[in-house]
């Protein structure tokens, strides 16, 4: 293990992240996310790890985009605009911790966030959620 680097952050993870290249997405999954509809590589960090755990390890790390207006972008299965999960609260603020500057999300239903996960460099998969959750982080210039 390194010093002061989450132990989330697998040599394999971190390798994956090393090789994108910025304006890249990665896509950060729950159990609940359809499998079949994975079709990037997949850094699995294990059942017991949670959605939230996950995007600190990463963010840590992990740039995000400055340019793009809505660097984050999280899966809404809930079709209510003012119903957002806890748990994209809980990674908005995660990354806006990160980040030091309000770091702003935008949702997207199903069939236009799997669009856009195909094209992602990794996903990296959690198996703590049981609702389908997941979200797109688009790397940035460190």
């Amino acid at each position: 293990m390194l010093k002061n680097l989450s132990p989330l952050l697998s040599g394999a993870l971190l390798s994956a992240l090393d090789a994108m290249s910025d304006g890249e997405t990665l896509t950060l999954v729950g159990s609940g996310y359809p499998e079949d509809q994975i079709t990037t590589p997949v850094v699995h960090l294990g059942d017991d790890v949670t959605t939230e755990a996950a995007a600190e390890a990463i963010l840590s790390v992990f740039p995000l985009d400055t340019e793009d207006a809505s660097p984050i972008v999280f899966l809404d299965l809930a079709a209510e605009p003012y119903d957002v999960p806890d748990v994209a609260f809980a990674v908005n603020g995660i990354a806006s911790d990160a980040e030091l500057r309000r770091v702003p999300m935008t949702r997207l239903e199903l069939d236009a966030f799997v669009q856009l996960a195909r094209h992602s460099a990794v996903t990296v998969r959690v198996g703590s959620d049981a609702p389908p959750c997941a979200f797109l982080f688009r790397r940035g210039v460190l």
